[in-house]
């Protein structure tokens, strides 16, 4: 009987080895989880910014919406085209729809082929002014940083159709809410 016990409190003491694999993978996915956090806490603080490649953007301007529309869809049709001048963004644009206050549109890098989603809504207090929210977003699930694309895909919308070089053109945005803006914005003409 002694035996027996002994046998048994053995058993009992020394875990399987299905039980040994399961407390492994645990402590793994545990540390897996907890690194990948403090990595997004780390890459957060670093990027003072969005943690995916994106920009919104709010242009206050002295005209109707319908004609700020109107000339953000013109300059897209405009850019359609495949050949793009070089070291330009201005083409590979795309219009995906017109809906009311509404212009959904693509942007697709002339090298790397990266396509963004571009929105662009209309709304007014009154029929002599517009307000303009812009927000452009890489489709690339793992973009973090994109050198002010996102920016520019909306900047030069906003410049090629003659809108924000009005002088009643007032441009709102900020690192906060616009990868890269501050590095992108200075490097262009005022």
């Amino acid at each position: 009987m002694s035996e027996s016990k002994d046998l048994l409190s053995s058993e009992a003491v020394s875990p399987s080895p299905e039980s040994t694999r399961w407390v492994n993978c645990k402590s793994v996915c545990v540390s897996a989880v907890a690194l990948l956090v403090l990595g997004v806490g780390v890459l957060s603080a670093l990027a003072a910014g969005p943690l995916h490649a994106q920009c919104s953007v709010m242009w206050s301007i002295h005209i109707p919406c319908f004609d700020a529309s109107s000339l953000l869809v013109n300059q897209i049709k405009e850019w359609t085209t495949e050949s793009c001048p070089p070291k330009s963004q201005k083409c590979l644009y795309s219009l995906v729809a017109v809906n009311g206050d509404d212009i959904v549109a693509t942007h697709t890098t002339p090298v790397m082929r990266f396509v963004d989603d571009i929105t662009f809504n209309f709304s007014s207090s009154n029929a002599e002014s517009c307000e303009i929210k812009g927000h452009s977003v890489s489709r690339s699930w793992y973009a973090v940083l994109d050198s002010g694309t996102n920016y520019l895909n909306m900047y030069n919308l906003m410049r090629g159709s003659g809108l924000s070089s009005s002088p009643t053109c007032i441009e709102s945005t900020s690192d906060r809410v616009c990868t890269q803006y501050s590095s992108t914005r200075h490097k262009l003409d005022p």
